[in-house]
């Protein structure tokens, strides 16, 4: 979600609610679920852009600080052009453009902790913590194919589609965001985020999130 439809989101909120609340009291749980929109890059560029989710449970500690587990997920697509090369009868070499595609899956288990400032129904939160990521590999391949003209032949495995390597690896994470209130029972949380993997130069390794989290209190 961009930024100027957090600002009016939350203005328009701000203005519907009464001007203070409680934070969620200590030993309370919540169960939580979000939604985001991420860009997803490694060592060597840009690997494309996605929707991701995420699920999980949050304890509050105190009523500022909370201790959440969270499973999540991340997709990401990317089509770029290329040209395609081949040759006619005589030998002559020409180039045909057409559409690749990049596309994968990365999930995450993660422990953050979270802390919130006041005790309005609208207030600050930041949040931090780390955990495991599985990525199942890039896949690319041909989106569009070549227009070819009769007698021209391919070069051999031009086409050819194929997936990276998986990669298992450490992630941390972090981010900032506004923790609304709706009800006593029901919160929202629009928010930025900041996830590095320490993938090497295989799959993500740093992933730009925005998006919102729900959550239901117990």
């Amino acid at each position: 979600m961009r930024g100027t439809t957090w600002f009016v989101v939350t203005s328009l909120v701000l203005l519907a609610m009464p001007p203070a609340v409680a934070a969620q009291p200590g030993g309370r749980i919540s169960a939580v679920g979000g939604i985001e929109y991420a860009h997803i890059t490694e060592d060597d560029g840009f690997l494309g852009k996605g929707l991701g989710g995420s699920v999980g449970i949050a304890l509050h500690l105190t009523p500022a600080t909370s201790l959440e587990v969270e499973v999540g997920w991340e997709r990401h697509r990317r089509d770029l052009g290329f040209h395609a090369v081949a040759f006619d009868e005589t030998g002559r070499v020409d180039a045909f453009p057409y559409t690749a595609r990049w596309e994968g899956t990365a999930t995450f288990v993660l422990g953050l902790v979270s802390h919130t400032f006041g005790a309005a129904r609208v207030r600050p939160v930041v949040w931090g913590g780390g955990g495991l990521m599985h990525h199942g590999g890039t896949s690319r391949g041909p989106l569009t194919l070549p227009d070819i003209p009769p007698g021209y032949t391919l070069q051999q495995d031009e086409l050819r589609a194929g997936r990276g390597r998986s990669s298992d690896a450490l992630a941390i994470d972090g981010g900032a965001g506004v923790e609304i209130e709706l009800t006593d029972r029901f919160g929202m949380r629009p928010f930025a985020g900041l996830r590095l993997v320490s993938t090497g130069n295989v799959g993500p390794k740093y992933i730009i999130r925005g998006g919102v989290r729900f959550a239901v209190h117990w």
